[in-house]
């Protein structure tokens, strides 16, 4: 018979550390992902059970984390220390709710995530916004403008973009449904009236092609297979021509769910648009729908 009393549960938070979970965690949860999914956080695990392993959980406090994610902001980006909490996190919450460990609350749930305390990447001034986007209207490729323009748009990630089906868009409804996309889950992606227009100029353009589902694609390959449009070369042949320093896609969609922040949407209204790994924020975001989220965008559009 399992022992619920105070005493057994106060026994197991001294005995049982955070090495253990860890291990417990890849065993019984992770092992069920991808293979990718699966490596990197075994690979982020091994990191936490290095430094935090031996902590016994009746020592993980709130203060603790908060010293860990200070160190660890010497040592790494903001993304990747936000990475490490958010496994953490759901490391935490699964012993809590799954494996009924009695700890009385998560405390990662009192640590400020270093991406709201610190941001990521760098930002697009209003200038080099502008500078950035002729440049990419003009090459020669429309389609490397339309992906810059739905990147800063919407937020959304560079893969999530260009392996885009015409089928995944609903205009009218103004929603784009994202299939899963490697270890990120489906999602509706909701446009701005600033979001739509490259969207209806992309489908214009692409309305006779039919060899592809693909939005954005390149030129027929082996076999006449069309593959996703390749954009970092010329991307990056852009920002040269337009004398500007290099921004990755990435850092075009870290510059969106900022400026998303700056306008005044919540953050759960910014993980529930971009989808960002933030896991203590993702089940408070998973209720907000599409409509309602267009409905804010449009009120914070001029």
């Amino acid at each position: 018979m399992e022992d619920n009393s105070p005493d057994h549960a106060a026994l197991e938070l001294t005995t049982l550390t955070l090495q253990d979970l860890l291990q417990r965690y890849l065993t019984e949860i992770a092992s069920t992902k991808s293979p990718v999914t699966y490596a990197q956080e075994s690979r982020i695990a091994q990191h936490l059970s290095t430094r935090l392993g031996a902590i016994p959980l009746s020592e993980l406090t709130p203060l603790l984390l908060t010293q860990f994610r200070a160190t660890r902001m010497q040592e790494a980006s903001a993304s990747t220390v936000s990475r490490d909490l958010n496994l953490l996190t759901q490391v935490i919450e699964t012993a809590i709710t799954v494996w009924q460990v009695q700890l009385t609350g998560n405390p990662l749930r009192s640590v400020a995530d270093p991406l709201e305390v610190h941001g990521r990447g760098r930002q697009l001034r209003p200038g080099e916004r502008l500078r950035l986007i002729t440049a990419c209207n003009r090459h020669s490729n429309p389609m490397l403008g339309w992906v810059v323009r739905i990147i800063l748009s919407t937020g959304m990630r560079k893969m999530e973009v260009l392996n885009l089906h015409r089928s995944h868009i609903e205009l009218p409804k103004r929603v784009v449904h994202l299939p899963r996309t490697g270890s990120f889950p489906p999602r509706d992606i909701p446009l701005s009236q600033e979001a739509v227009i490259p969207f209806q100029e992309a489908l214009s353009f692409v309305k006779g092609i039919t060899d592809t589902p693909l939005l954005f694609f390149g030129e027929p390959g082996k076999f006449a297979v069309r593959r996703p449009y390749a954009i970092d070369r010329v991307l990056r042949q852009a920002l040269n021509r337009a004398r500007l320093k290099p921004f990755s896609c990435n850092e075009l969609r870290d510059d969106a769910i900022q400026r998303m922040r700056e306008a005044g949407l919540s953050e759960e209204e910014v993980v529930a648009i971009t989808g960002t790994r933030t896991l203590r924020i993702d089940r408070r975001a998973a209720h907000l729908q599409p409509e309602v989220l267009i409905q804010r965008l449009d009120q914070l559009e001029p």
